[in-house]
């Protein structure tokens, strides 16, 4: 029997985590999906491998506002269809950044 180890996070648990590492200079070198220009603050996590992806930001926004936005999607019969989950990820982010 193969052995498998896996993190199972929850999205609460995964906003938690960023949350306690956004400061380091090191969260902010990649920005995921999130446009720099529409935010004050980025921290960024992504992960993936065969049949699972994941993308974590934490955001500041320019009306003073923080937000968590976490997607996970597992399949590990099919292939996962990257081009859709990043543009809803980008959806959201956007519509976000949009809020007065």
């Amino acid at each position: 029997m193969p052995f498998s180890l896996e993190w199972f996070f929850t999205a609460e648990e995964l906003c938690g985590a960023i949350k306690e590492v956004e400061n380091l200079p090191l969260m902010g070198v990649n920005p995921g999906l999130a446009n720099p220009n529409d935010w004050q603050k980025i921290a960024f996590k992504g992960g993936s491998e065969p049949g699972v992806l994941n993308l974590t930001s934490w955001l500041q926004g320019k009306n003073g506002k923080n937000y968590c936005v976490v997607a996970t999607w597992n399949n590990k019969n099919a292939s996962l269809d990257e081009s859709k989950f990043f543009a809803t990820y980008t959806g959201v982010l956007s519509l976000l950044a949009e809020r007065k």
